[in-house]
């Protein structure tokens, strides 16, 4: 179902909306070209305009460059030349690219569409009474617009490190400094404890709708990587109403008829609708931006090949491998299993079948429908086995292992069969092998896998050779070398624009190495 998806009206609804009130000659107009709250949020389809504001610039994130730079950046894939995912796969990026000046636009214009809602909460609560709206109704929105500001922060943390810190909505658009990475996790954990407290549980919200159960999977996340392991631990807790799905439906949690189930958490809406021309390119959060690349470039076009690495690290009687990548003459897809890749017009094998049209029996195409899963229920599983491990709890984290291993009819970890595969789990060092593993394998191509690595000190090791046929050679001369760089690569160059423009910054706070 697409019904949430045609409400990300974002600003151009909220323009929109203005103008419509302007025509009205008893409403006082004092800026025609500012968004002006006096005129604002005095009705509930107001407050969910604003709300739904806040949720349209992962829209423009995710068309394309919100899955590029994770995947391009990690071992997982291997990029064809297209200028999209070269520079990034080969770690040839630099500060004057324009996918990088849209990644940051647009997670700071998600920013600010959260920051009017979060800003604007007074007025809302003064408006409540006799209107059409309640005070659970703002709570509602306020906890949305918590988790949407903390997810953007996130967002932006992961790939450029500090950032501004524009939490106020009177002065959000003014210049602010860098703030250090420490300080944008603080907000990040106070926006997303606020959300926890405000959101509605999932069931008692619209689907597609942050919902508190996502609210604490996220709080758990962001605890986990900054180790503060009790305190993740205790989120996690938290997490009800969610399952893994039967290995048997397991590819709806990639395809667009298996959206918002039962092991989603939080999903990105797209409906597959094609503006115009015009519109394509425009980044506004209407017209294309309704929909996504990410089939047409990952199984298309196959700009982003999954590696050989990926593909060797599946265990040969996994069925999650046929699941997530298509191999000529190996896999046959759409309902039932009925037809045999590659697909027509397709290339050939390998490439993602995860998260592609193939799933529905669609044509693969740049308008692509198919949601895009931010987070689901057996990362949820994989960081409290990580969170356990990392508390001594043993038991526990080859439990939650366990859990995954089961879903997918896989042996156990624990069991001789798993020790002869060489995946024994008798010390601590063990137990984190199995988690790099599942993790590896499980989440493959959903953009997880470069951040983990960065998490666990890993990505040198992993990172420095190309994920290629050659990439175990046990002769180092026939192995390719990336350009990864540690102490520059695990973030992202500031946009220059972003240096040039905002006078509380310069070159000086540029990321080393750039």
């Amino acid at each position: 179902m697409k019904k949430f998806s045609n409400y990300f009206l974002g600003f151009a609804a909220l323009f929109a909306l203005f103008l419509i009130a302007a025509c009205d000659e008893d409403v006082p107009v004092e800026n025609t070209n500012a968004l002006n709250p006096e005129i604002f949020f005095e009705s509930r389809s107001q407050v969910e305009a604003a709300v739904n504001s806040a949720y349209n610039q992962f829209q423009t994130l995710y068309q394309r460059v919100g899955y590029v730079f994770p995947d391009a950046i990690s071992d997982e894939v291997v990029a064809s030349g297209d200028p999209n995912f070269a520079p990034y796969n080969r770690f040839e990026f630099n500060a004057t690219l324009d996918n990088i000046a849209l990644y940051w636009t647009a997670c700071f214009n998600g920013v600010g569409a959260c920051n009017f809602v979060i800003g604007n909460e007074d007025r809302m609560r003064a408006n409540a009474e006799g209107s059409d709206f309640s005070d659970e109704d703002i709570d509602n929105a306020l906890g949305q617009a918590y988790y949407l500001r903390a997810l953007y922060y996130y967002h932006l943390v992961k790939r450029f490190g500090g950032v501004p810190l524009k939490i106020d909505v009177l002065t959000a658009t003014n210049d602010e400094p860098r703030a250090t990475a420490d300080q944008v996790y603080n907000q990040i954990i106070a926006d997303l404890q606020m959300s926890t407290t405000l959101t509605l549980s999932k069931g008692a919200t619209e689907k597609g709708r942050v919902t508190k159960e996502a609210a604490y999977a996220m709080l758990g996340k962001v605890y986990l990587h900054r180790e503060l392991y009790p305190e993740a631990k205790d989120a996690f807790s938290n997490v009800t109403n969610h399952s893994l799905l039967p290995i048997e439906e397991y590819r709806d949690n990639f395809s667009e008829t298996g959206e918002h189930n039962d092991e989603s958490m939080f999903e990105i809406g797209y409906n597959g609708e094609v503006g115009t021309e015009a519109e394509r390119w425009a980044q506004t959060g209407i017209g294309t931006s309704e929909v996504t690349f990410r089939s047409q470039d990952y199984t298309g076009w196959a700009n982003a090949r999954p590696s050989t690495k990926i593909i060797e690290e599946f265990e040969e009687d996994d069925p999650r491998l046929d699941l997530a990548i298509l191999q000529d003459d190996t896999n046959s897809y759409g309902p039932g299993d009925a037809f045999q890749f590659p697909c027509p017009g397709c290339v050939g094998g390998p490439v993602w079948y995860k998260f592609s049209q193939l799933y529905d029996e669609q044509n693969v195409s740049q308008n692509s429908g198919v949601n895009v899963r931010i987070m689901r229920y057996a990362d949820v599983v994989l960081m409290q086995a990580e969170v356990e491990m990392n508390l001594n709890n043993n038991d526990a984290a080859v439990d939650f292992l366990n859990e995954i291993r089961d879903r997918a009819g896989m042996p156990r970890y624990g069991t001789a069969t798993m020790d002869a595969r060489g995946f024994p789990v008798n010390t601590k060092e063990q137990i984190f092998d199995a988690i790099v593993h599942e993790r590896f394998v499980e989440l493959c191509g959903e953009q997880v896998r470069f951040d983990d690595l960065v998490r666990w000190n890993l990505d040198d090791q992993e990172l420095s050779i190309f994920p290629d046929a050659n990439f175990n050679n046990p002769d180092p001369s026939l192995r390719v070398t990336r350009n990864y760089d540690p102490s520059v690569h695990r973030v992202m160059p500031i946009p220059q624009n972003e240096i040039d423009a905002n006078t509380q910054m310069t070159g000086a706070d540029q990321n080393p190495g750039y």
